[in-house]
């Protein structure tokens, strides 16, 4: 019901509400009544400085989710076709696809977590495993990572909460750091033939 209101609405909603706290502010304020006038200094001091704390500590955080979201609506299509690439076997352009759409975004935990997922998808292990290292360590950074689980989240078996998308992580993890690891060995190993041969 909330949701369906719409949003010049909720402008002029909150236009009416602004305006009426200034008046009676400014009542309180001018009043011939000592202590009024206190009470109304007092009012307005605490509602500056809930303001400069909104605008300090929230304010950026809800841009940045504003800016994800945009950005998020703007390449929807771009993101729903990288599945169809990789069916197709079209991997490197869907690879590219996907690291021009992470340029914009570079320190969100979400968008770590999908590449992991692609990169796995892709058979790139070693890329999959950076990027849910990487989204793991913005997990606890990224103030924008909750809102943006609510959401996304849900979709597709994809976690709700910041717990929920660290387990997930976790788990891919466990599933890609011993098969990077193997490919790793097998590289060094060819590595110390490959030496031993050209001695």
């Amino acid at each position: 019901m909330i949701s369906r209101i719409p949003r010049w609405l909720w402008i002029a909603l909150g236009v009416v509400v602004l305006a009426a706290v200034v008046t009676g502010l400014v009542f309180l304020i001018r009043s011939n009544t000592g202590w009024v006038s206190i009470v109304g200094w007092t009012i307005t001091g605490l509602l500056v400085a809930a303001v400069i704390l909104f605008l300090s500590v929230s304010a950026p955080q809800l841009l940045k989710l504003y800016k994800l979201q945009k950005y998020y609506k703007a390449n929807e299509a771009q993101l729903r076709m990288l599945p169809s690439l990789m069916q197709s076997g079209r991997t490197q352009e869907a690879t590219m696809r996907f690291e021009g759409l992470m340029k914009n975004a570079p320190d969100n935990a979400y968008l770590y977590f999908m590449k992991a997922f692609f990169m796995r998808s892709a058979g790139k292990l070693p890329e999959a495993l950076s990027a849910a290292n990487k989204a793991l360590a913005l997990a606890k950074t990224d103030s924008s990572l909750p809102a943006m689980l609510q959401q996304v989240g849900g979709q597709m078996g994809q976690p709700t909460t910041v717990e929920g998308f660290k387990t997930q992580l976790e788990e891919l993890k466990s599933l890609l750091e011993p098969r990077v690891n193997m490919m790793r060995e097998r590289r060094e190993k060819a590595v110390t033939k490959r030496n031993k041969k050209s001695r």
